[in-house]
């Protein structure tokens, strides 16, 4: 008997858990990282293939210093109207990583037609990456319409945790 209200018990609980993280709200907390005071001399060019061509941003990036998942630099630069491309520099090596959801994203509008204000939003010690908008390069992906993306970065990669479209997308 006891047995049975048991299982009972961590079924329901379960199923409580799965369905409230459909609408689960993260936050930059639940993804913590320990802040580093990680500085790379240079960036590291010969291991960052696509890395020259961006040559003067990375190099400002890497002065600014460790803002992004403890010991990562996340820098971005314009690409057209509404457009905005980005890499993510490991502080410790300066070797640069250019996720596809940096590449040619599309920020997010507001009801007047304008951009919203931070298209990425995230944090020095937190693995966690907010992104406002159509994530990588929109033509490319056309599965993916505009609205909220939660990715973390884990192993130098971003891994999409979550994402919430916007209804009138």
């Amino acid at each position: 008997m006891k047995r049975s209200v048991i299982l009972i018990g961590l079924v329901f609980g379960l199923a409580i858990s799965a369905f409230a993280q459909s609408g689960r709200v993260l936050t930059f907390t639940q993804y913590r990282a320990t802040v580093e005071k990680a500085r790379a001399k240079s960036i590291d060019f010969r291991n960052s293939p696509g890395a020259r061509s961006f040559r003067t941003r990375l190099t400002e990036g890497l002065r600014e210093g460790v803002n992004f998942a403890g010991r990562y630099i996340l820098t971005g630069w314009g690409c057209g109207t509404g457009c905005i491309s980005g890499a993510i520099i490991d502080a410790r090596t300066g070797r640069v990583y250019f996720p596809i959801q940096l590449a040619a994203m599309a920020a997010g509008t507001t009801d007047d037609g304008g951009y919203i204000e931070e298209p990425l939003r995230y944090q020095k010690n937190s693995r966690l990456l907010i992104i406002t908008g159509v994530p990588g390069t929109p033509e490319g992906r056309p599965e993916l319409s505009m609205g909220e993306y939660f990715y973390e970065w884990r192993n130098n990669r971003l891994r999409l945790i979550h994402s919430i479209p916007r209804k009138n997308s």
